[in-house]
């Protein structure tokens, strides 16, 4: 009876490592691909298009301050403000009961935006919000009138459609989005690994291939961002907040 229970737990083992391997080496393939951009480009895309003049501009909680996203979320909210002035803004950013208003993220993502010439007055700040359903649950008993008036929401690509998708839920009629893609100018990356000494061994040139040097590990990271956010609009949409 032992030996058939450890016989079957080898089975299964030698099941869950193929399969653990044949996945691993499935998102390695997949990663030599323009897939896993294509998919993150869909996430902060398929549904943020608009073409109103947006009274509302809502930032969406991220990372702490100051983190990556924050900043993105604020340079970018920043330029909206300004395109166009009659507008005011929202930042959703969690904060403990116990910490003081002007250490909150929320704050601090306020004080770039003032240094990016945005008037405070124009910034209203939702600090209890734990994730993104109840951010927009709060917004809405903050200020009931947006359901009615355009709004823009500003967030990181990948969690872009989940947040359009919630504020629909919650009843807000008229949403858009301006996802926080990075941006930079062309770039001449290749080299001759020979010109920069070092041991001279024998080694591939790799200084030509971008593909190898950057996209394959960009590629990876669009995965695993993107997996979790898949998941999670999985999960709102089984609890019904999308």
């Amino acid at each position: 009876m032992k030996n058939q229970f450890v016989d079957r737990a080898k089975i299964i083992l030698k099941r869950v490592l193929f399969t653990a391997g044949l996945f691993f080496f499935l998102i390695l393939g997949f990663a030599f691909t323009t897939g896993p951009f294509y998919l993150y480009n869909w996430l902060g895309q398929s549904v943020s298009e608009y073409h109103f003049k947006p009274m509302h501009i809502i930032i969406m909680g991220g990372s702490g301050y100051p983190s990556e996203s924050a900043m993105m979320r604020s340079y970018y909210a920043a330029k909206l403000a300004k395109q166009f002035p009659e507008s005011d803004l929202y930042i959703t950013q969690p904060a403990a009961d116990y910490v003081e208003m002007v250490k909150t993220d929320a704050y601090g993502i306020m004080t770039d935006l003032i240094e990016r010439d945005i008037d405070s007055n124009r910034i209203f700040l939702e600090i209890k919000g734990k994730n993104t359903r109840e951010e927009v649950l709060n917004i809405k008993t903050m200020r009931p009138q947006l359901l009615n008036e355009p709004c823009v929401i500003v967030t990181s690509p990948e969690h872009m459609r989940r947040s359009i998708l919630t504020f629909r839920k919650a009843g807000y009629k008229l949403l858009g989005g301006q996802s926080t893609f990075n941006e930079s100018g062309p770039q001449q990356l290749e080299y001759h690994d020979k010109n920069l000494g070092g041991r001279n061994i024998p080694l591939p040139e790799v200084g030509k291939s971008i593909q190898l040097r950057y996209q394959f590990w960009n590629h990876l990271r669009y995965q695993v961002i993107c997996y979790r956010e898949l998941f999670a609009l999985f999960w709102y949409k089984v609890r019904g907040w999308v």
